[in-house]
């Protein structure tokens, strides 16, 4: 009886490491694209690039048009993964242009993307009273990547004790701690 518990404890136990595990794979899968150009570069370049190119970075704001939707990015450099990195110095300004509706309240303020696709055109605009020329990208992809909660700077360590009579004479007692 005592080694059906403990194989029952060890099926419970992998099943929730493995939602555990499913649970933490939300990143979205990026195509890989050039990524030496950065939008100043491209703003100031005296030919548009003709590669795909890719580019992520914190949306500041999203317009609805008749038949596309445009996502002004504050762009950072990104990481092995694709994901901006917002500790890094901002590499400039673009504009991602998504063929269709994108819903303003899933592109809200703050929030990381990341955009894979060609350059159309530089486009004059203004950030705040200043003028900018923005590069604007036609879109293959562009992905949102989920939230991430802000870490505590405490370390958070839990203790703990048990004991068990095991339902009969055997019994148990145990330690454990975790983080």
């Amino acid at each position: 009886m005592l080694e059906s518990l403990r194989e029952k404890f060890l099926v419970v136990g992998l099943i929730g490491l493995l939602l555990n595990l499913i649970g933490c794979s939300s990143n979205p899968v990026i195509t890989p694209a050039d990524r030496t150009l950065s939008p100043k570069q491209t703003a100031t370049a005296s030919t548009l690039p003709e590669q795909n190119l890719q580019w992520g970075g914190i949306v500041i704001a999203v317009s609805n048009l008749a038949e596309s939707s445009e996502v002004e990015i504050l762009a950072y450099p990104l990481d092995e993964q694709g994901r901006p990195m917002r500790q890094s110095t901002s590499i400039g300004r673009f504009i991602a242009s998504q063929p269709g509706y994108l819903e303003a309240g899933d592109y809200p303020s703050g929030r990381l993307v990341t955009a894979t696709g060609r350059i159309a055109e530089i486009r004059a605009g203004q950030v705040g009273e200043a003028a900018y020329d923005f590069p604007v990208m036609l879109c293959e992809q562009l992905a949102l990547w989920p939230e991430q909660r802000e870490s505590r700077s405490k370390p958070r360590i839990r203790f703990g004790f048990g004991a068990s009579s095991g339902g009969s004479s055997y019994g148990g007692i145990g330690i454990g701690f975790g983080f």
